[in-house]
């Protein structure tokens, strides 16, 4: 009979690997019983976007993920370059810049504090989906800033009482 001998470093290499894995498990079961709030995920919570230059604009904004406004519209939108997609080409950048725009501006970004929000001649810009495509197609920043927001299920939990 052979006895196996293994060195010190890799038992504890061993030890080392599954204790993570076992964290990593827990981590992922943990995350399996997060609440959020199914009620703000489609109405929307009240974040500030602060746009670099000294001005904060509140924004409503739902969620992206799991929202069926969302998903409907997206598949709706993006019908017409299905087939192109199906045959493995892609959609221009372009294209799928503004297809995720009016998205957003339909389903995700539903309100905004106007009396912040001001045009060329200082009138408040009060929301309205043309607006919102406007804003969010000359605004780069605020658009990827929507995206995330809506992505993000922390901003999204039932409020702990």
């Amino acid at each position: 009979m052979k006895i196996l001998y293994i060195p010190f470093y890799i038992c504890y290499y061993i030890q080392w690997f599954f204790n993570n894995l076992i964290a990593k498990t827990q981590e992922n079961i943990m995350l399996k019983f997060t609440k959020t709030d199914s009620a703000s995920e489609l109405e929307g919570t009240w974040t500030d976007y602060d746009d670099g230059n000294g001005g904060v604009l509140k924004l409503l904004i739902a969620r992206s993920d799991g929202n069926p406004h969302y998903e409907s519209t997206l598949t709706r939108l993006m019908a017409p370059y299905r087939k192109k997609m199906e045959r493995g080409k892609t959609i221009e950048n372009s294209v799928a810049k503004r297809v995720i725009t009016q998205v957003l501006a339909k389903e995700i970004l539903l309100n905004w504090d106007h009396t912040v929000l001001l045009d060329d001649e200082g009138q408040e810009v009060k929301y309205s989906e043309d607006n919102a495509v406007e804003l969010l197609t000359n605004d780069n920043d605020l658009r990827d800033f929507v995206a995330e927001y809506s992505g993000d299920q922390s901003n999204f939990l039932k409020k702990q009482k």
